[in-house]
Protein backbone atom coordinates (compact mmCIF):
# COMPACT_ATOMS: atom_id res chain seq x y z
CA UNK A 1 0.00 0.00 0.00
CA UNK A 2 1.26 3.45 -0.88
CA UNK A 3 0.19 7.04 -0.44
CA UNK A 4 -0.39 9.49 -3.22
CA UNK A 5 1.32 12.87 -3.00
CA UNK A 6 -2.01 14.51 -2.20
CA UNK A 7 -2.56 12.33 0.85
CA UNK A 8 -5.25 10.08 -0.62
CA UNK A 9 -4.66 6.39 -0.13
CA UNK A 10 -3.47 4.69 -3.31
CA UNK A 11 -6.26 2.51 -4.67
CA UNK A 12 -4.02 -0.27 -5.96
CA UNK A 13 -3.35 -3.32 -3.80
CA UNK A 14 -1.49 -6.47 -4.83
CA UNK A 15 -2.52 -9.84 -3.44
CA UNK A 16 0.94 -11.36 -3.54
CA UNK A 17 0.03 -14.36 -1.38
CA UNK A 18 -2.43 -15.57 -4.01
CA UNK A 19 0.27 -15.36 -6.69
CA UNK A 20 -1.72 -12.99 -8.85
CA UNK A 21 -2.38 -9.27 -8.96
CA UNK A 22 -5.78 -7.70 -8.49
CA UNK A 23 -6.73 -4.10 -7.82
CA UNK A 24 -9.11 -3.32 -4.97
CA UNK A 25 -10.25 0.27 -4.78
CA UNK A 26 -10.48 2.09 -1.49
CA UNK A 27 -13.83 3.41 -0.38
CA UNK A 28 -15.82 0.95 -2.48
CA UNK A 29 -18.37 -1.49 -1.17
CA UNK A 30 -20.43 -4.10 -2.97
CA UNK A 31 -23.72 -3.30 -1.25
CA UNK A 32 -26.04 -0.32 -1.14
CA UNK A 33 -28.32 0.27 1.77
CA UNK A 34 -30.59 2.68 3.58
CA UNK A 35 -29.12 4.13 6.75
CA UNK A 36 -31.25 5.33 9.64
CA UNK A 37 -30.92 8.63 11.47
CA UNK A 38 -29.38 7.24 14.65
CA UNK A 39 -27.04 4.50 15.81
CA UNK A 40 -29.23 4.69 18.88
CA UNK A 41 -31.82 2.18 17.68
CA UNK A 42 -30.53 2.71 14.13
CA UNK A 43 -30.49 0.13 11.40
CA UNK A 44 -28.43 -3.03 11.47
CA UNK A 45 -25.49 -2.92 9.05
CA UNK A 46 -25.49 -5.82 6.62
CA UNK A 47 -22.23 -7.69 5.86
CA UNK A 48 -20.21 -5.67 3.37
CA UNK A 49 -21.93 -2.36 4.10
CA UNK A 50 -18.84 -0.95 5.84
CA UNK A 51 -15.95 -3.29 4.95
CA UNK A 52 -13.42 -0.90 6.52
CA UNK A 53 -14.93 -1.29 10.01
CA UNK A 54 -12.53 -2.74 12.57
CA UNK A 55 -13.41 -4.01 16.05
CA UNK A 56 -10.74 -3.71 18.74
CA UNK A 57 -10.71 -6.31 21.51
CA UNK A 58 -8.76 -6.82 24.72
CA UNK A 59 -6.75 -9.96 25.44
CA UNK A 60 -9.61 -11.45 27.42
CA UNK A 61 -12.03 -11.16 24.49
CA UNK A 62 -13.77 -7.98 25.57
CA UNK A 63 -14.89 -5.51 22.91
CA UNK A 64 -13.26 -2.14 23.51
CA UNK A 65 -13.60 0.26 20.56
CA UNK A 66 -14.22 0.63 16.88
CA UNK A 67 -11.61 1.47 14.28
CA UNK A 68 -11.30 1.96 10.53
CA UNK A 69 -9.00 0.29 8.00
CA UNK A 70 -7.08 2.76 5.79
CA UNK A 71 -4.73 0.26 4.11
CA UNK A 72 -3.82 -3.39 4.38
CA UNK A 73 -1.79 -2.89 7.54
CA UNK A 74 -2.95 0.38 9.10
CA UNK A 75 -5.97 1.28 11.21
CA UNK A 76 -7.17 4.57 12.68
CA UNK A 77 -8.95 4.72 16.03
CA UNK A 78 -9.27 7.00 19.07
CA UNK A 79 -6.15 7.40 21.20
CA UNK A 80 -8.13 7.03 24.43
CA UNK A 81 -9.12 3.47 23.46
CA UNK A 82 -5.69 2.24 24.60
CA UNK A 83 -6.13 3.92 28.00
CA UNK A 84 -2.84 3.55 29.94
CA UNK A 85 -1.80 0.33 28.20
CA UNK A 86 0.73 -0.55 25.50
CA UNK A 87 0.07 -1.66 21.91
CA UNK A 88 -0.50 -5.31 22.81
CA UNK A 89 -3.50 -4.31 24.95
CA UNK A 90 -5.77 -4.48 21.90
CA UNK A 91 -6.02 -6.60 18.77
CA UNK A 92 -8.01 -5.96 15.60
CA UNK A 93 -10.80 -8.06 14.12
CA UNK A 94 -12.00 -7.51 10.59
CA UNK A 95 -14.50 -9.02 8.17
CA UNK A 96 -17.60 -9.36 10.35
CA UNK A 97 -20.45 -7.08 11.34
CA UNK A 98 -21.10 -9.22 14.42
CA UNK A 99 -19.26 -9.08 17.69
CA UNK A 100 -16.96 -12.08 17.75
CA UNK A 101 -15.00 -14.33 20.06
CA UNK A 102 -11.37 -15.30 19.66
CA UNK A 103 -12.58 -18.78 18.69
CA UNK A 104 -14.15 -17.21 15.58
CA UNK A 105 -10.77 -16.04 14.34
CA UNK A 106 -9.22 -17.68 11.31
CA UNK A 107 -5.88 -17.30 9.63
CA UNK A 108 -5.45 -16.56 5.93
CA UNK A 109 -4.87 -20.23 5.07
CA UNK A 110 -8.12 -21.23 6.76
CA UNK A 111 -9.95 -18.62 4.71
CA UNK A 112 -8.48 -19.85 1.42
CA UNK A 113 -9.07 -23.51 2.24
CA UNK A 114 -12.68 -22.81 3.16
CA UNK A 115 -13.22 -20.98 -0.11
CA UNK A 116 -11.68 -23.82 -2.15
CA UNK A 117 -13.85 -26.43 -0.44
CA UNK A 118 -16.98 -24.34 -0.71
CA UNK A 119 -19.76 -25.34 -3.13
CA UNK A 120 -21.29 -21.88 -2.85
CA UNK A 121 -19.75 -18.48 -2.24
CA UNK A 122 -21.84 -17.99 0.89
CA UNK A 123 -21.22 -21.36 2.53
CA UNK A 124 -21.06 -21.72 6.29
CA UNK A 125 -17.37 -22.54 6.02
CA UNK A 126 -16.61 -19.35 4.13
CA UNK A 127 -18.67 -17.24 6.52
CA UNK A 128 -16.92 -18.71 9.56
CA UNK A 129 -13.52 -18.18 7.96
CA UNK A 130 -13.97 -14.48 7.18
CA UNK A 131 -13.20 -13.15 10.67
CA UNK A 132 -9.55 -12.13 10.57
CA UNK A 133 -7.82 -11.32 13.85
CA UNK A 134 -4.52 -9.43 13.91
CA UNK A 135 -2.42 -8.09 16.75
CA UNK A 136 -1.35 -4.45 16.99
CA UNK A 137 2.39 -3.96 16.53
CA UNK A 138 2.58 -0.23 17.17
CA UNK A 139 0.31 2.60 18.27
CA UNK A 140 1.17 6.18 17.35
CA UNK A 141 -0.60 9.33 18.49
CA UNK A 142 0.31 12.95 17.75
CA UNK A 143 2.77 14.69 20.03
CA UNK A 144 0.52 15.93 22.88
CA UNK A 145 -0.74 19.48 23.05
CA UNK A 146 -4.06 19.86 24.86
CA UNK A 147 -4.53 16.67 26.90
CA UNK A 148 -7.88 17.53 28.41
CA UNK A 149 -11.32 18.16 26.90
CA UNK A 150 -10.03 18.54 23.33
CA UNK A 151 -7.20 16.02 23.27
CA UNK A 152 -5.86 15.12 19.81
CA UNK A 153 -7.74 11.89 20.26
CA UNK A 154 -6.53 9.97 17.22
CA UNK A 155 -4.19 7.00 16.89
CA UNK A 156 -2.77 5.20 13.88
CA UNK A 157 -2.11 1.51 14.45
CA UNK A 158 0.31 -0.68 12.55
CA UNK A 159 -0.98 -4.24 12.48
CA UNK A 160 1.40 -7.17 12.96
CA UNK A 161 0.80 -8.24 9.37
CA UNK A 162 -1.11 -7.07 6.28
CA UNK A 163 -4.61 -8.45 5.79
CA UNK A 164 -6.00 -9.80 2.54
CA UNK A 165 -8.69 -7.62 1.00
CA UNK A 166 -12.12 -9.06 0.19
CA UNK A 167 -15.70 -7.85 -0.22
CA UNK A 168 -15.83 -7.78 3.58
CA UNK A 169 -12.38 -6.27 4.23
CA UNK A 170 -11.48 -3.12 2.30
CA UNK A 171 -9.89 0.22 3.21
CA UNK A 172 -11.76 3.49 3.21
CA UNK A 173 -10.26 6.39 1.25
CA UNK A 174 -8.37 9.09 3.12
CA UNK A 175 -9.29 12.71 2.38
CA UNK A 176 -6.88 15.20 0.96
CA UNK A 177 -5.13 17.44 3.46
CA UNK A 178 -7.53 20.06 4.84
CA UNK A 179 -10.42 18.80 2.68
CA UNK A 180 -13.72 18.22 4.45
CA UNK A 181 -17.34 17.77 3.38
CA UNK A 182 -19.88 20.57 3.33
CA UNK A 183 -22.03 20.95 6.41
CA UNK A 184 -25.07 19.72 4.47
CA UNK A 185 -23.29 16.59 3.20
CA UNK A 186 -24.78 13.25 4.13
CA UNK A 187 -22.36 11.86 6.68
CA UNK A 188 -22.59 8.51 8.42
CA UNK A 189 -21.24 6.68 11.43
CA UNK A 190 -21.26 3.03 12.46
CA UNK A 191 -20.47 1.24 15.69
CA UNK A 192 -21.11 -1.50 18.22
CA UNK A 193 -21.91 0.93 21.03
CA UNK A 194 -24.75 1.16 23.53
CA UNK A 195 -28.33 1.17 22.28
CA UNK A 196 -31.76 1.48 23.87
CA UNK A 197 -33.92 -1.63 23.81
CA UNK A 198 -37.69 -1.50 24.16
CA UNK A 199 -39.29 -4.93 24.28
CA UNK A 200 -42.47 -6.62 25.45
CA UNK A 201 -40.50 -9.54 26.81
CA UNK A 202 -37.15 -10.17 28.46
CA UNK A 203 -35.63 -11.99 25.52
CA UNK A 204 -32.38 -10.46 24.25
CA UNK A 205 -31.43 -12.53 21.22
CA UNK A 206 -29.43 -9.77 19.54
CA UNK A 207 -28.31 -7.83 22.61
CA UNK A 208 -26.19 -8.20 25.69
CA UNK A 209 -26.57 -6.47 29.03
CA UNK A 210 -24.82 -3.15 29.00
CA UNK A 211 -21.33 -2.84 30.40
CA UNK A 212 -19.33 0.28 29.59
CA UNK A 213 -16.56 -1.10 27.36
CA UNK A 214 -14.17 1.80 27.31
CA UNK A 215 -15.46 4.44 29.72
CA UNK A 216 -15.97 7.09 27.09
CA UNK A 217 -16.09 10.67 28.24
CA UNK A 218 -19.77 10.96 28.96
CA UNK A 219 -21.03 12.09 32.33
CA UNK A 220 -24.00 9.73 32.07
CA UNK A 221 -22.50 6.90 30.03
CA UNK A 222 -22.06 4.61 33.01
CA UNK A 223 -25.60 5.04 34.28
CA UNK A 224 -27.57 1.91 33.45
CA UNK A 225 -31.28 2.44 33.19
CA UNK A 226 -33.88 -0.28 33.35
CA UNK A 227 -37.55 0.61 33.54
CA UNK A 228 -40.26 -2.03 33.58
CA UNK A 229 -43.88 -1.18 32.97
CA UNK A 230 -46.82 -3.56 32.80
CA UNK A 231 -49.96 -2.62 30.95
CA UNK A 232 -53.30 -3.92 32.19
CA UNK A 233 -53.78 -6.07 29.11
CA UNK A 234 -50.28 -7.02 28.05
CA UNK A 235 -46.84 -8.26 29.08
CA UNK A 236 -44.15 -6.16 30.69
CA UNK A 237 -42.49 -3.53 28.54
CA UNK A 238 -38.85 -2.88 29.33
CA UNK A 239 -36.59 -0.02 28.34
CA UNK A 240 -32.95 -0.85 28.96
CA UNK A 241 -29.42 -0.03 27.94
CA UNK A 242 -27.74 -2.80 26.00
CA UNK A 243 -24.88 -3.43 23.62
CA UNK A 244 -25.86 -4.91 20.31
CA UNK A 245 -23.96 -7.91 18.97
CA UNK A 246 -24.41 -6.48 15.48
CA UNK A 247 -22.92 -3.39 13.86
CA UNK A 248 -25.33 -0.45 13.84
CA UNK A 249 -25.32 2.47 11.42
CA UNK A 250 -26.86 5.91 11.16
CA UNK A 251 -26.84 9.15 9.21
CA UNK A 252 -25.57 12.08 11.25
CA UNK A 253 -25.69 15.86 10.81
CA UNK A 254 -22.58 18.03 11.00
CA UNK A 255 -22.73 21.38 12.76
CA UNK A 256 -20.50 24.39 12.22
CA UNK A 257 -17.51 25.21 14.38
CA UNK A 258 -19.26 28.39 15.51
CA UNK A 259 -22.44 26.57 16.51
CA UNK A 260 -20.42 23.89 18.28
CA UNK A 261 -18.54 26.54 20.27
CA UNK A 262 -21.83 28.18 21.20
CA UNK A 263 -23.31 24.91 22.47
CA UNK A 264 -20.16 23.79 24.29
CA UNK A 265 -19.37 27.29 25.56
CA UNK A 266 -15.69 26.79 24.80
CA UNK A 267 -13.29 27.28 21.91
CA UNK A 268 -13.22 24.33 19.53
CA UNK A 269 -9.82 23.52 17.95
CA UNK A 270 -9.48 23.19 14.18
CA UNK A 271 -8.89 19.44 14.40
CA UNK A 272 -12.34 18.79 15.87
CA UNK A 273 -15.52 18.07 13.91
CA UNK A 274 -18.84 18.43 15.73
CA UNK A 275 -22.13 16.73 14.99
CA UNK A 276 -25.54 16.14 16.46
CA UNK A 277 -25.70 13.30 18.99
CA UNK A 278 -26.66 9.68 18.53
CA UNK A 279 -23.34 8.09 19.40
CA UNK A 280 -22.65 6.45 22.71
CA UNK A 281 -20.22 4.44 24.78
CA UNK A 282 -18.57 1.80 22.63
CA UNK A 283 -18.75 3.85 19.42
CA UNK A 284 -15.39 5.51 20.12
CA UNK A 285 -12.74 5.06 17.45
CA UNK A 286 -15.27 4.43 14.71
CA UNK A 287 -15.41 6.37 11.44
CA UNK A 288 -17.37 9.46 10.48
CA UNK A 289 -17.63 9.13 6.69
CA UNK A 290 -19.32 10.39 3.54
CA UNK A 291 -19.78 9.30 -0.06
CA UNK A 292 -18.56 11.24 -3.09
CA UNK A 293 -19.50 9.85 -6.51
CA UNK A 294 -19.66 6.28 -5.26
CA UNK A 295 -16.45 6.46 -3.23
CA UNK A 296 -16.43 6.64 0.57
CA UNK A 297 -14.06 9.01 2.35
CA UNK A 298 -13.09 9.24 6.00
CA UNK A 299 -14.01 12.52 7.70
CA UNK A 300 -13.29 11.86 11.36
CA UNK A 301 -12.68 9.45 14.21
CA UNK A 302 -15.33 9.45 16.92
CA UNK A 303 -13.94 10.74 20.20
CA UNK A 304 -16.74 11.70 22.63
CA UNK A 305 -20.52 11.89 22.79
CA UNK A 306 -22.73 14.69 23.97
CA UNK A 307 -23.81 13.51 27.39
CA UNK A 308 -27.04 11.52 27.54
CA UNK A 309 -26.88 9.08 24.64
CA UNK A 310 -30.61 9.15 23.89
CA UNK A 311 -31.28 12.86 24.36
CA UNK A 312 -27.84 14.43 23.85
CA UNK A 313 -27.69 18.00 25.06
CA UNK A 314 -24.23 18.67 23.61
CA UNK A 315 -22.61 17.96 20.24
CA UNK A 316 -20.65 14.78 19.64
CA UNK A 317 -16.98 15.35 18.88
CA UNK A 318 -14.87 13.67 16.20
CA UNK A 319 -11.21 14.14 15.31
CA UNK A 320 -10.76 15.59 11.82
CA UNK A 321 -8.67 13.11 9.80
CA UNK A 322 -7.67 15.57 7.06
CA UNK A 323 -5.91 17.68 9.71
CA UNK A 324 -3.51 14.81 10.46
CA UNK A 325 -2.82 13.46 6.95
CA UNK A 326 0.48 15.26 6.36
CA UNK A 327 1.60 15.58 9.98
CA UNK A 328 0.88 12.06 11.29
CA UNK A 329 -0.73 9.50 9.00
CA UNK A 330 1.25 9.89 5.79
CA UNK A 331 4.72 10.12 7.38
CA UNK A 332 4.04 7.24 9.80
CA UNK A 333 2.97 4.94 6.98
CA UNK A 334 5.67 6.08 4.58
CA UNK A 335 8.54 5.50 7.00
CA UNK A 336 7.37 1.97 7.64
CA UNK A 337 6.89 1.27 3.94
CA UNK A 338 10.42 2.50 3.24
CA UNK A 339 11.75 0.42 6.15
CA UNK A 340 13.17 3.53 7.72
CA UNK A 341 11.67 3.05 11.17
CA UNK A 342 9.65 5.80 12.80
CA UNK A 343 10.55 9.45 13.10
CA UNK A 344 10.33 10.15 16.82
CA UNK A 345 9.09 13.66 16.10
CA UNK A 346 5.86 12.28 14.58
CA UNK A 347 4.68 9.97 17.37
CA UNK A 348 4.42 10.72 21.05
CA UNK A 349 6.48 8.46 23.27
CA UNK A 350 4.54 5.74 25.08
CA UNK A 351 5.02 7.59 28.37
CA UNK A 352 3.74 10.85 26.87
CA UNK A 353 0.79 9.05 25.26
CA UNK A 354 -0.23 7.39 28.52
CA UNK A 355 0.18 10.62 30.48
CA UNK A 356 -1.95 12.54 27.97
CA UNK A 357 -4.71 9.92 27.84
CA UNK A 358 -4.77 9.80 31.66
CA UNK A 359 -5.33 13.57 31.77
CA UNK A 360 -8.03 13.24 29.10
CA UNK A 361 -9.95 10.74 31.22
CA UNK A 362 -9.44 12.99 34.23
CA UNK A 363 -11.04 15.89 32.38
CA UNK A 364 -14.22 13.80 32.24
CA UNK A 365 -13.90 12.68 35.88
CA UNK A 366 -13.31 9.10 34.84
CA UNK A 367 -10.66 6.53 35.69
CA UNK A 368 -8.16 5.66 32.97
CA UNK A 369 -7.96 2.10 34.27
CA UNK A 370 -10.01 0.00 31.83
CA UNK A 371 -12.59 -2.48 33.06
CA UNK A 372 -11.13 -5.82 32.01
CA UNK A 373 -13.88 -8.03 33.35
CA UNK A 374 -15.54 -10.45 30.98
CA UNK A 375 -18.61 -9.28 29.12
Amino acid sequence: SRLRNNGVADRGYTEEQNDFSTTVECGRRHTRNTVSERIMNGTVAEPGNWPWMVALYTRNDKFRCGGVLISKQYVLTAAHCFANKNASFLSARLGSTNKTRSTDCSDERTRRDAAKQSDTTESDATQNAKVICVGVEQVCIPVPDDCKFFMRDIAILKLERPVSLTDFIRPICLPQTCVEPRLDARTYIAGWGKIEVVQDSYEYDDYEDYEDPEAEGDDESSAEEEISERSPSGPAVMVADAHTHRLMQRQICLISKEECERQLNRTVPDYTVCSTGGTCSGDSGGPLMYEDNGTWFLVGIHSASGGNCYEPVLPARHIKVSYFISSLIEPFMQWHINNEGTDKSVCATDDARIDCVTKFYGAYNMSVEPDLTEQ
